[in-house]
This record gives structure tokens, sequence and C-alpha cells, in this order.
């Protein structure tokens, strides 16, 4: 009975703790509310073109959630992330339904894929990196575009 006790005492304790030995003490810096607001010009009846990107970075590396609204868009996603510091790579989990197709049935992206990377030197505003996940039709190079909100 003892040893039951002292071996639920220690898995409390270790679920317990789990999360933060989870962190990465780089990730700490990129913790925050983030925001993008992408502006694709008219349509060809007039009507603005604007997408919101919202990016919320948590303390933890499955703890990231990305909202896509606006001109066409409703997509909520759940990202993980990584980092060295300097870096920090947006990587597609799941939509936040937990299905890997969006609400078409369409699977865009592959678990684990990039969808964008940050990077930033210092405390100046991160550069993004368009990867799997790109508003232009084209390729663009790295700009400022995320600023925390």
């Amino acid at each position: 009975m003892v040893l039951r006790m002292a071996w639920l005492a220690g898995t409390a304790m270790l679920a317990l703790a789990a999360p933060a030995l989870a962190q990465n003490p780089a990730q700490r810096p990129w913790v925050g509310h983030y925001r993008y607001e992408w502006e694709g010009g008219r349509t060809a009846g007039g009507s603005g073109m604007a997408v919101t990107y919202n990016l919320r970075i948590g303390n933890g590396p499955a703890d990231c959630a990305l909202d896509i609204t606006g001109f066409q868009s409703d997509e909520h996603i759940l990202c993980e992330v990584a980092t060295n510091g300097e870096n920090l790579w947006v990587r597609f989990r799941s939509y936040a339904d937990g299905k890997l197709a969006n609400k078409y049935g369409t699977a865009v992206y592959r678990p684990g894929q990039d969808l964008f990377r940050l990077r930033r030197q210092g405390t100046a505003a991160p550069v993004t990196e368009w990867q799997a996940l790109n508003p232009e039709e084209r390729r663009t190079p790295p700009a400022l575009r995320f600023r925390k909100a």
C-alpha cells in the first residue's frame, strides 16, 4: 500500500513537472501575441482583400495557435514551434478541430511542416520568411510582417 501511494505521488509530481521540462528557455523571448495584416489589393469589383494573421506563442513547443481571418479566409491552426533563439519555426500540427484536413476536406499541410520562420536579431521586430504558408501568389523575400501585439 505504501509503495502504491509513493508511486502515485511520484507519477503526479512527474505529470505536474512535465510541462516545465518541455519548455525551451530560448523560446521565452518569443512568447506572446503577434499580428500581421495582409493587404491583397482589390477585387475586380472593387472590394478590399485584407487578411489578418493572429499568432499566439506560449511557453511550450506545442503551445501555439494561428488564426487567419478576413477576405475569403477563416482558418484556425494549432501549431508547434522550434527555436534556436534567433529563429522561430512555426510548424503545422492540425486545424483547431484536431483534423489534418481543412473544412473543405483538403489536407493543405503535413504535420510538422514549416509554415513560416520568424527571425530576429536582438530586440528588433522579427522578419518573416514564408514557407508552406504564403498569402502571396508568388515567392516573396523575407520581410517585416508579424509585429508583437
